[in-house]
């Protein structure tokens, strides 16, 4: 590994020591209501960026996301000239955020219900975010995304400037821009950042058989399957977009995928996909941190890192919402991801 390279990482696990404990989120977990939590997350110190005057759910979801923003540019700036692990989960977490902010404008959600959860990137930076969430509506969102020159543009512009913009092409299209520039970048890398590309697409795959199951039928469904992953084939994709409800399509995918990672998180409850997530980023955590302790200086200890500040923008957001919903403690517990 370059000197560069071993520098990012090594940085990467410093920077590990300042991310909230399992412990520490599940005392948050027992708090009251939203005063309750939010009292608490102020005595993390440093850890989390201030929420401000008034705490409520949306000031916490923006607080947690500035302090995932804060430790990426920490690692960008180490980054250099090195392509691979950052390039990756930036082109990741893009793609997550164009899903949300096009379905979005399509459902009219509020700005803020909008930008909940987004980790910015040096592609689409905080401003760039906010811009593309006060659009009115899908086509807007494209037209401010080719005058940001993002790449996904060209591919979405004549899916969405439609009276009425096909959401399920919208899902292939950003997978498939994924699938193109994480695959390159992980070309020249290690077997564990190829493997997790292939795993996204397979994600991303599952994702959009189990929506065409339970959609409409008169969509080729080979027009949404997405080549570049590592366990899903074409044919038990389609076998699954054509079944005849969701369960048993959930149920044809767990069979295909019965000796792949990704059988851990399958099956999930029907009408629950987002859940697929979820599951996925907690199999990665504990498979990447059994990697990382074998080389402790590869490519799996850096990307282990930046799940962990993933799951901790992830788990604070829950928590937040649980103590607004007033879920029992022991359910927002579980609900957590970042492991022990």
């Amino acid at each position: 590994m370059p000197v560069r390279e071993i520098a990012l990482v090594a940085r990467a696990q410093g920077l590990r020591t300042h991310l909230l404990t399992r412990d520490t989120l599940e005392t948050l977990a027992d708090a009251d209501d939203l005063p309750a939590f939010a009292r608490r997350l102020s005595r993390v110190g440093a850890s989390i960026d201030p929420i401000g005057d008034t705490p409520d759910v949306f000031a916490i979801e923006r607080a947690a996301g500035r302090t995932a923003h804060r430790h990426l540019r920490t690692l960008y700036r180490w980054q250099e000239r090195a392509r691979g692990v950052l390039d990756v989960f930036a082109a990741h977490q893009d793609r997550r955020s164009l899903r949300a902010l096009l379905r979005g404008a399509a459902q009219g959600a509020p700005m803020e219900a909008r930008l909940d959860g987004l980790v910015p990137t040096p592609l689409l930076p905080q401003r760039a975010h906010a811009e593309l969430a006060r659009q009115p509506s899908p086509a807007a969102v494209v037209d401010q995304l080719m005058l940001l020159s993002h790449p996904d543009a060209p591919r979405l512009a004549p899916l969405v400037h439609t009276s009425q913009p096909d959401l399920l092409a919208v899902e292939a299209a950003l997978l498939r821009g994924f699938a193109e520039r994480a695959t390159r970048l992980a070309a020249g890398t290690d077997e564990t950042l190829r493997e997790f590309v292939g795993t996204l697409i397979d994600i991303g795959n599952v994702q959009n058989a189990l929506l065409l199951s339970s959609g409409p039928r008169d969509v080729d469904p080979m027009a949404m399957f997405v080549t570049g992953g590592r366990y899903l084939t074409a044919r038990s994709f389609r076998t699954a977009a054509t079944a005849a409800s969701e369960e048993i399509a959930l149920r044809t995918l767990a069979a295909a995928l019965t000796r792949s990672p990704l059988a851990s998180a399958l099956p999930v409850v029907p009408g629950h996909v987002a859940h697929l997530d979820r599951a996925f980023l907690s199999d990665a955590l504990g498979r990447l941190a059994r990697a990382a302790r074998v080389e402790p200086m590869s490519s799996a200890a850096l990307l282990r890192v930046l799940l962990l500040i993933d799951a901790q923008n992830r788990d604070l957001r829950v928590l937040a919402w649980g103590a607004v919903l007033g879920t029992p403690p022991s359910l927002r517990k579980q609900q957590l991801v970042t492991p022990r």
